[in-house]
C-alpha cells in the first residue's frame, strides 16, 4: 500500500477537455488569485482512453446521484454557468435526473 504522504494532491477550480480519435486529456487548472492578473495555471493533466473516460464518467455520475439521493442535498448549477459552457438547461436536467430509490 503506498504511503499517502507520497501521493500528490491538487486543487482545481477549472478544467478543459482535449481529445482526438484515440484518447482524451483532461487539463485541471487553478484560476488566478486576482482576476485578470495572471493566466490560469495547469496543475495536472490526465490522459486516458475513451473507454476509461466513458467508464469514469458513468461511475462519477452514479456516485453524485447516490450522494444527492442519500443525503437529500442537491448541488444546483446556476443558469449563467451552464450558458457559459453552452449546456442547455434541459440537457443538464435530463443528465442529472434523480434516480428513483431502490
Amino acid at each position: 500500500m503506498p504511503d499517502d504522504n507520497l501521493i500528490p494532491e491538487y486543487y482545481s477550480d477549472m478544467f478543459e477537455v482535449v481529445s482526438g480519435p484515440y484518447g482524451i486529456a483532461f487539463n485541471f487548472m487553478k484560476s488566478p488569485p486576482m482576476p485578470r492578473t495572471e493566466t490560469k495555471e495547469t496543475v495536472v493533466r490526465i490522459r486516458m482512453s475513451w473507454e476509461h473516460a466513458k467508464t469514469m464518467t458513468f461511475i462519477m455520475q452514479r456516485h453524485v446521484k447516490r450522494v444527492e439521493r442519500d443525503t437529500g442535498v442537491s448541488y444546483p448549477m446556476p443558469i449563467k454557468v451552464l450558458s457559459d459552457m453552452e449546456i442547455a438547461k434541459k440537457d443538464w436536467d435530463t443528465f442529472w435526473k434523480p434516480e428513483s430509490s431502490p
